[in-house]
């Protein structure tokens, strides 16, 4: 989830949580009708959050992470993220 940065199922799109999944950090996103956004008012890039990225280098909106801000990743690859679990665990 781009705002929770959780792998636990839920209507991502309506994620409302203040928290990432684990307690530890306040969420600096949030979806406002569908679109994801800072709390401080700036649209960001919803594909920039997905594993691929975004292969646009020039639109409105921001390509920064929706789970800690930072520019040289996005939700999916945060360091906060959950991690997924591994294809050998029992």
């Amino acid at each position: 989830c781009a705002v929770c940065l959780g792998r636990n199922p839920h209507r991502t799109i309506e994620c409302a949580a203040t928290q990432t999944w684990d307690k530890q950090f306040d969420t600096i996103s949030e979806r406002i009708r569908k679109a994801l956004w800072t709390k401080d008012g700036k649209q960001l890039c919803t594909a920039w959050q997905r594993e691929e990225g975004c292969t646009i280098p020039k639109h409105d909106s921001r390509h920064l992470c929706s789970g800690c801000g930072a520019t040289s990743h996005g939700a999916q690859k945060c360091p906060r993220a959950q991690k997924a679990p591994s294809a050998d665990a029992i």
